[in-house]
């Protein structure tokens, strides 16, 4: 394969060092006999690798795909792209929630215009929005996700329990598995971006529950953080730890080792994002199977789920090869892509033309939706990306006794002033 993989890189430094090295193999700027670089996170490592060797064989085209943590993919992202080195085509995110969404790079003019791209009336039309700016495109949603319980069921199984559908059965599942000698869910919030998920699968019904309008009302000034449902959502991610729902050094682990703990049956579940079902089951033992649950926020009974596009592609509007980087976009729409990503990395397709059977945890987490109990990402709403940083520092310090709920929401709150 003619690829050059870059995996996840320690340090935003050298994440931007890798980053910039994408356009180094780039012969040209008119597109003309030029390779492609593309950009994206490390949990698409396995679908990326799967369609980038396609389209190689397919068109003879050079592509150099470069990867990194999330987080410091984020964050190194329109360092990149100020500085005239992007690639060519790259992972971004809807709205305005994170420094890698496209209100935020857009707003900077980096992404090009795809509004007359063939694939743009096929979007899921309760997707499709979220990626326009005044009515424009830009960018191809390629897959959906959402924020919920992977579980093991092995583990489950061994244990004689079952998935908890209301917050106090949630509480009582934390001792239960506790008094086995094992964690309820692994917590890998020394990266970074992982700090969100827990506090944005309790949105869902912590906050949206009684304010389906949140976001809108935070971003005209008639709410703010720290006098919404917010403060109970931290209260209870707190009281969550207290519970013993975790391992007992959260801040010490990171991403890779919660999945190596419910991978290992020393922890029950993790909460993530859907996307990284692929990478937690690519180093599970074979044979093991997984399941997926909403995290319930309340005592109702209905445990919703955050879900929005996960994985999304734009183009650079100052590509090094803007022919063949619209030509890889167009491609990654068409039913032939779509089959080789969900193939490779099981998921929930973001365009009506995509023929995918959906199983076991993409199953689950897709009737959950349909079911009506989809909430939004919460970042998405958000008028700019500087709450979530504010967050990610903050539930690091809640952790460490170095700040509280109220201190947190303090801090979000000043970042939309700043």
């Amino acid at each position: 394969m003619k690829s050059r993989y870059i995996a996840a890189v320690a340090g935003v430094a050298v994440a931007s060092i890798a980053l910039a090295g994408c356009s180094s193999d780039v012969a040209g700027s008119d597109g003309s006999d030029a390779g492609l670089t593309i950009g994206t996170t490390s949990n698409n490592q396995v679908p990326m690798e799967a369609v980038v060797e396609a389209y190689e064989e397919k068109t003879g085209l050079d592509v150099n795909l470069t990867m990194a943590d999330t987080g410091q993919y984020q964050t190194t992202l329109r360092t990149q792209l100020s500085s005239g080195t992007g690639p060519d085509v790259f992972t971004v995110w809807a709205g305005s929630g994170n420094p890698g969404a496209i209100n935020v790079l857009q707003g900077a003019g980096y992404l090009a215009d795809l509004s007359d791209r063939p694939w743009v009336d096929d979007v899921d039309p309760g997707t499709a929005e979220s990626l326009q700016i005044d009515g424009k495109t830009y960018g191809l949603p390629s897959k959906l996700d959402a924020v919920g319980a992977i579980y093991n069921k092995g583990t489950l199984d061994e244990l004689g329990l079952e998935v908890p559908t209301t917050y106090s059965d949630l509480l009582a599942f934390c001792g239960d598995v506790a008094d086995a000698g094992k964690v309820a869910f692994g917590l890998g919030i020394q990266t970074d971006w992982v700090t969100q998920l827990i506090p944005y699968a309790l949105t869902s019904s912590v906050v949206y529950g009684d304010d389906p309008d949140f976001g809108a009302h935070l971003a005209d000034g008639s709410t703010s953080f720290v006098d919404s449902a917010w403060a109970d959502v931290f209260d209870k991610l707190m009281e969550m730890d207290e519970a013993g729902c975790f391992q007992p050094d959260p801040l010490g682990t990171d991403v890779n080792a919660s999945y190596d703990l419910v991978n290992s049956g020393e922890a029950v579940a993790v909460v993530q994002v859907v996307a990284s079902y692929a990478q937690i089951a690519s180093t599970a033992p074979e044979g093991t199977e997984f399941g997926f649950f909403a995290l319930p926020g309340d005592d109702s009974g209905e445990a919703p789920l955050p879900r929005g596009i996960g994985v999304s592609f734009a183009v650079n509007a100052e590509a090094s090869n803007e022919g063949a980087a619209l030509e890889f976009v167009d491609w990654l729409a068409t039913p032939e892509a779509t089959s080789i990503w969900f193939e490779a990395a099981p998921g929930l397709p973001a365009t009506t033309t995509a023929e995918v059977q959906l199983e076991g945890v993409m199953a689950e987490a897709s009737d959950i939706i349909a079911s009506g109990l989809g909430r939004p990402f919460p970042d998405s709403e958000w008028p700019s990306a500087k709450p979530q940083a504010a967050l990610f520092i903050g539930v690091q310090q809640l952790f460490s006794d170095q700040a509280s709920a109220e201190d947190v929401l303090t801090s979000m709150d000043e970042s939309l002033q700043g």
